[in-house]
């Protein structure tokens, strides 16, 4: 099983670096998925059911996607809630607004390894 939680930010162009924080559900050690896509307001459903979206993703001809994607919580740090860090890009020529979604799995990796 997984969580994930959606949200839309407003007029995204360029580069933009962005964050999110999960107390008690991301750590530096967490399987997080991070997807982007345009999306345009109004009520895909006559009779919503929660949690509501009034928004529907489109296909535009925009190039948008999430890179460098780096799961984080400070252990040597108390007061660090744990979260996720990326970069989401929005490669068109006016500001475009886009639905954020983040997936944790509940499994840690079965094998860690380190550099060598």
């Amino acid at each position: 099983m997984s969580r994930s939680v959606r949200w839309v930010v407003r007029g995204v162009r360029g580069r933009v670096p962005a964050s999110f924080t999960w107390p008690g559900v991301i750590t530096n050690r967490s399987v997080v998925h991070v997807t982007a896509g345009e999306v345009r307001f109004g009520n895909t459903l006559r009779r919503p059911t929660p949690p509501f979206q009034d928004f529907y993703y489109v296909l535009g001809d925009a190039d948008i996607w999430v890179s460098n994607i780096s799961p984080r919580l400070n252990t040597f740090r108390g007061d660090d809630p744990g979260g996720v860090r990326f970069i989401l890009h929005v490669d068109w020529r006016t500001p475009l607004d886009v639905a954020i979604t983040i997936t944790v799995e509940d499994d840690l990796p079965v094998e860690i390894q380190g550099y060598t």
